[in-house]
């Protein structure tokens, strides 16, 4: 039926086989939403713990439900009382997913105008779709709950990951000294977008490298990896200094350790993007824009293959910031 849409759904919360590609009713905007027809849709972390319901302390989903956090597309159509943006125009999004809503794995998406952003003319839909969330949550760790400001210096952990990977342009571009961790296949990559030092995790001893770069400590830690993978972070700071943890909503992650900050006079924090999210997403899209800030490595699959792009995500497999196409032939 024309009123219909493809989209990825599941019927309730688990692994792989709740997946399903199936048809239901196209959304109609409400007053003040923004329906896009969905180009491209990035895949996240939070995409396959929404699948296993890892979400629930935030949001009950109403089944059957669509996933997706992240959207590029063009607008289908506007609900009342939205006047910046029309049909036709090419915009990006972090959708209501962690609200309750339908996401982005689908041939539209309703969003709140507050989230939704004018793309940058420099990028194409799979690109733009690859930034909301992983660009937001290295922003709120870096600048909304680490503080970071010109002049101070930053450790990076994971910093060829999607979030470390804008975490260390977004640092660079405020003025900071950045050191990140990473595979030594990816230490070049990290050093052209600007890293000053790109650790070895698995070949070097990550707490000499850094001593020896920061003897007196570094302002702030950004963990975008957690799960204990860090043990030392707390030692790498200077007196004062902040750990800020990316959430990860992984069962048995302990996190940052606060107890042991407080002692030594150190502050930890947990990092997760607040919604509305357009105007921290709009300031992001004018890096982009002036070519500031560039997005990760991307590798493209169909819709129809969701399934595994989330298996491949959350085996910790995918070599590359993993992108739906969901359809049209306008996408770029």
């Amino acid at each position: 039926m024309e009123d219909n849409m493809r989209a990825v759904l599941i019927d309730r919360h688990g692994g792989s086989d709740v997946i399903r590609l199936g048809e239901v009713a196209r959304p109609t905007p409400a007053a003040g939403e923004v329906l896009i027809r969905v180009a491209c849709a990035g895949v996240n972390p939070a995409d396959w713990k929404c699948r296993e319901g890892y979400l629930s302390h935030f949001m009950q989903p109403r089944f059957p439900f669509v996933l997706g956090f992240d959207a590029s597309g063009v607008v289908a159509a506007v609900g009342a009382g939205v006047t910046d943006f029309v049909r036709g125009q090419r915009v990006f999004a972090q959708t209501g997913v962690g609200a309750g809503k339908w996401g982005s794995f689908a041939e539209y998406v309703a969003v709140g105008q507050d989230c939704v952003v004018p793309m940058p003319d420099n990028l194409d839909f799979a690109e733009a779709a690859a930034v909301p969330t992983p660009a937001l949550a290295a922003w709120t760790g870096l600048f909304d709950d680490g503080g970071l400001g010109p002049g101070q210096s930053v450790l990076v952990h994971g910093g060829a990951g999607a979030v470390g990977t804008f975490a260390v342009q977004l640092a660079k571009a405020a003025g900071a000294t950045v050191a990140a961790t990473c595979s030594a296949a990816r230490r070049d990559e990290l050093m052209a977008l600007g890293c000053d030092l790109a650790i070895d995790y698995r070949g070097s001893d990550i707490g000499a490298a850094m001593r020896a770069w920061a003897p007196a400590g570094v302002d702030l830690v950004l963990d975008t990896v957690g799960c204990g993978s860090l043990p030392m972070g707390l030692d790498l700071l200077r007196p004062g200094g902040i750990l800020v943890a990316v959430l990860t909503l992984v069962s048995g992650d302990p996190g940052p350790d606060t107890a042991e900050a407080a002692r030594r006079g150190l502050r930890t924090a947990v990092a997760f993007s607040k919604m509305p999210s357009g105007a921290r997403l709009g300031e992001i899209a004018a890096l982009l824009d002036r070519g500031r800030l560039r997005p990760p490595r991307i590798a493209c699959l169909p819709l129809e293959q969701a399934g595994q792009a989330l298996d491949l995500v959350q085996s910790g497999k995918a070599a590359s910031k993993l992108v739906l196409r969901v359809a049209g032939p306008w996408h770029g």
